[in-house]
């Protein structure tokens, strides 16, 4: 997509727009707009990052166009330990077009919820096509997502081993991978939990958000310091979700960041992710 037709980053909105809306997930009959045993906020959250690559990237804008790219959510990259990653961008070693679940016929699938705008942005943007098990494509971009939603000191060991594993493993697939880390944080002073006691938790903010940003932004390994399993790209979007019903919205308080100097803001990760796109994998 040229300079001129480039539309604002709307991907953190729309996460957040379509994570309100409450939804059956887990055991039981109660909706709810997140659950730690569901991936519906994992799927929406790649969605929503694919979409801002294909608006914000020119290079992956017209590789999509020329049918050279493909992609996969939950998707199992082969290895000598498999691991299934929450999104995966192909490049496709055939081009062209056949019958299959495309990017837009996902917005459906998962309740993206759109405004007009965003839907009519959707629809110009190429066909991108859902890579199947046995595609035999190249992985470009490998990417993991995690939320912290609540607990957040105790959850940040497990979430720190866990990332670390899943680079490690990407880079050994797909050495030449760009490989990426991208999280959900929340910020909201309560919390209920999706369990059949539906216990609210207090958090400590903006201090429990800001230790989980201030672990992803200098605990996890990048290529740059480690370059046999770092991370090309880490981001992050801060959310405020009590999962009780109100709305959810992005957090862009400089109290607990990412700001925009910080490798870990959203709009760098994008930019990080083009430009390493272009340069390993823009061709003719």
């Amino acid at each position: 997509m040229g300079e001129s037709e480039r539309v604002a980053i709307l991907g953190p909105e729309i996460l957040a727009r379509t994570m309100s809306v409450a939804t059956a997930r887990g055991k039981g009959s109660r909706k709810w707009q997140y659950h730690s045993r569901s991936d519906t906020h994992s799927k929406v959250a790649c969605w929503t990052l694919l979409f801002d690559l294909l608006t914000q990237c020119d290079v992956l804008h017209d590789a999509a166009s020329k049918g050279k790219i493909g992609f996969g959510i939950n998707h199992v990259i082969v290895g000598p330990i498999n691991k299934t990653l929450d999104l995966v961008v192909t490049w496709r070693t055939r081009s062209g077009r056949s019958r299959r679940r495309s990017f837009a016929d996902l917005a459906a699938a998962y309740g993206i919820v759109l405004t007009p705008y965003e839907r009519l942005v959707l629809d110009r943007l190429p066909r991108v096509e859902e890579d199947r098990a046995d595609d035999v494509s190249e992985v470009a971009i490998a990417l993991e997502a995690k939320a912290c939603m609540t607990e957040h000191v105790k959850s940040l060991p497990r979430l720190h081993a866990e990332i670390l594993a899943t680079g490690y493993l990407a880079k050994l697939a797909a050495k030449e991978c760009i490989a990426v880390s991208y999280s959900l944080v929340n910020a909201a002073s309560r919390f209920v939990t999706p369990s059949p006691s539906a216990q609210t938790n207090r958090h400590a903010q903006p201090a429990d958000a800001r230790r989980v940003v201030r672990m992803l932004g200098t605990a996890i390994p990048t290529r740059a310091s480690t370059p046999e399993y770092g991370y090309d790209a880490i981001g992050i979007t801060v959310l405020d979700c009590r999962n009780d019903g109100t709305a959810v919205a992005v957090v862009h308080d400089p109290a607990i960041g990412p700001n925009r100097d910080e490798h870990t803001n959203y709009e760098r990760m994008v930019r990080s992710l083009c430009a390493q796109f272009r340069a390993r994998f823009a061709r003719s």
